[in-house]
């Protein structure tokens, strides 16, 4: 038996990256996935090869920043598998210039997608959770939360209110028996990362040189963690922010 043998669970942004390592991981794991992301035809197509290797997994486009889709989505997983009890909140978005050159759409588009998605669907799914006995929720955050650069400050305000987002909400779900926790990627070889650098190989990253560890992690280094939080090895923990950095952050300069 895997680790989430007879879970439910909820990912969205999975149609790539990190979100697409945490579906196929929790599949091998046994749980039973549902896959939302904006991306709606590459999700359906993860969905149709976890299920031909043998997993549970079924798909839906996604639009996290929609009030519609998310409820469709939460529906159609209670509708294919039953009651959820793991939500990972994934998807996310980034445009990058100087905060005096951002519109007002730009901005309120990162800040729907990054956080107010999380809203959205925690506040559907936390009755569930409660009502069948609790689960677990994790957030994806960023590094960018601990330390960060110019250029990019909607994604980084929500990062870091993503992890105070985090504490709050495991403050009220304890009683329910939901836990809540984030994770706090550093360079992560995701489309999001390397295309904002060009396509450059992984190996050739600008921020390689300052990273201990010495490379970009790979996206299911991050989905192992997203494992351990979401399964009962990690009972204790609540209210946690789980940094996998590679080192990159702890650098005085």
């Amino acid at each position: 038996m895997g680790a989430l043998t007879g879970k439910v669970a909820i990912v969205t942004g999975a149609a790539q990256g990190i979100g697409q390592a945490t579906a196929e991981r929790f599949a091998r794991e046994g749980a039973q996935v549902m896959l939302g992301d904006i991306q709606g035809e590459a999700v359906e197509q993860l969905a149709a090869r976890i299920t031909a290797s043998g997993g549970k997994a079924t798909a839906a486009r996604c639009d996290v920043a929609s009030e519609s889709d998310v409820d469709a989505l939460i529906q159609r997983a209670l509708e294919a598998f039953g009651p959820v009890n793991i939500l990972v909140n994934n998807a996310a978005t980034a445009i990058y210039r100087l905060l005096h050159e951002y519109t007002q759409a730009e901005w309120d588009q990162v800040i729907a997608v990054n956080l107010r998605s999380l809203y959205l669907t925690s506040r559907r799914c936390i009755p569930i959770m409660a009502e069948y006995g609790g689960g677990s929720i994790v957030h994806i955050a960023s590094a960018h939360a601990r330390a960060t650069a110019p250029g990019n400050t909607p994604y980084v305000a929500t990062k870091g209110a993503v992890v105070s987002l985090t504490r709050a909400m495991a403050l009220e779900c304890a009683p329910h028996r939901i836990r809540v926790n984030c994770i706090l990627p550093g360079a992560i070889e995701t489309p999001m990362l390397m295309e904002n650098w060009g396509d450059v190989p992984a190996d050739q990253h600008p921020l390689v040189p300052r990273i201990p560890l010495g490379r970009i992690g790979k996206p299911d280094e991050i989905a192992r963690v997203v494992q351990f939080l979401a399964s009962d090895e990690s009972s204790y923990m609540t209210g946690s922010e789980v940094l996998v950095d590679g080192g990159l952050t702890a650098h005085f300069d």
